[in-house]
């Protein structure tokens, strides 16, 4: 059996060109409908924009003149705030009156803008309660800003849950929700996690703050800046490194600024043939000889062990919490100053050296004794 195929049907031409009609049709009744509202309302938003603009003028310029507060930002950005809120409802109600489908959303928006404003005063009481208790405790930089940004969440999650109420949205059963998928998002980032609570932990028990220079097992360095994740620190070297909050909260830190002044200790080595009260003398007016040391309390200058071939001294002495950033350079300025003024006083500096005796091989020649310097 035979017949002919028609190719635009074949195709789906006519599907095609009957679906674009139809679609056609549909847009031209929409417009045909709400066009003129909908310029209408464009022309409205058009006019409150301009509205608050001369608004605005005017009101910083009256603000300025008889309230002498221009130069208070704070009170600029409040007013600028309300005066944006304000406007918006009003574009808001008026173009909920020109659609009917919108117009039972009227009183919503009306509610929802009451509500903003007085969350938005309920944030300035917050903010202002919040930085007299963190002044009065006395709390640093990294716990302010924890305060700040847990209070900051939870007040925007209620006004959120809020504003959704006023049109009839429930986000309880959302949020029970987002718990469930949170809980296993944590599952599968435990590490991030643990960093968290170790970050909130270090923060809490503050065993620095920051500005304070740290050791850590591993790494040396002023804190720049402790987050919930990592802890930043900028070493001697001027290199940046983060370390994870949970290595931090984990090990043995030592905070090098905390106590202020800091004491140093620097070994020098010295013969056992050289009188340790000479070598003391000379030692001490090197010490007393650099700007860094304090006087008080008195640097020391003790015999810290007897090794098998030379003594071994320790001086004590302690510098101003300024110059801890720097106080691997004054070690080795002291230990410079020592070794020049020992030489120029021609006290030894022995070198390390280990005698080796063969028992049963006969020495033909005994060797002269000599003398064994250090020549630095």
């Amino acid at each position: 059996m035979t017949g002919q195929v028609d190719p635009s049907r074949l195709l789906g031409l006519d599907a095609l060109r009957a679906a674009l009609a139809e679609t056609w049709q549909g847009v031209r009744d929409v417009v045909a409908e709400y066009g003129p509202n909908a310029l209408l309302a464009a022309l409205l938003v058009l006019l409150y924009a301009l509205l608050f603009w001369g608004v605005s003028k005017v009101a910083f310029a009256l603000l300025g003149r008889f309230f002498q507060v221009d130069t208070h930002p704070i009170a600029r950005r409040v007013l600028r705030t309300v005066l944006r809120l304000t406007f918006l409802m009003l574009g808001l109600l008026s173009i909920t009156a020109l659609f009917p489908a919108l117009a039972h959303w009227s009183g919503a928006v009306f509610r929802v803008y009451l509500l903003l404003l007085l969350l938005y005063v309920g944030w300035g009481v917050i903010q202002r309660f919040l930085h007299v208790q963190t002044e009065h405790w006395e709390l640093d930089t990294s716990l302010r800003v924890l305060v700040s940004n847990v209070t900051r969440a939870v007040w925007v999650l209620l006004g959120v849950y809020l504003v959704a109420a006023q049109f009839g949205v429930n986000l309880l059963p959302i949020l029970g929700g987002l718990g469930v998928v949170g809980l296993a998002v944590g599952f599968a980032a435990q590490d991030i996690l643990a960093n968290l609570i170790s970050g909130i932990t270090l923060l809490l028990d503050r065993p620095f703050r920051l500005g304070d220079w740290i050791r850590t097992e591993a790494h040396e360095g002023q804190v720049t800046r402790l987050t919930l994740r990592t802890t930043r620190i900028r070493t001697r070297d001027n290199e940046h490194v983060s370390i994870p909050n949970r290595e931090v909260a984990g090990a043995v830190v030592e905070n090098l600024s905390k106590g202020g002044t800091l004491r140093l200790n620097v070994n020098v080595p010295l013969a056992y043939r050289e009188h340790v009260g000479r070598a003391r003398q000379l030692l001490l007016k090197v010490l007393r000889g650099v700007p860094e040391v304090l006087p008080d309390p008195a640097p020391q200058v003790l015999v810290q062990e007897l090794e098998e071939s030379r003594v071994r001294l320790v001086l004590r002495f302690w510098i101003g919490a300024e110059h801890v950033v720097t106080y691997p350079v004054i070690r080795m300025q002291v230990l410079e100053a020592a070794k020049e003024a020992l030489q120029a006083a021609g006290v030894e500096v022995p070198f390390p050296r280990m005698q080796v005796h063969l028992d049963g091989v006969p020495s033909a020649v005994s060797p002269e004794p000599r003398e064994d310097r250090a020549d630095a």
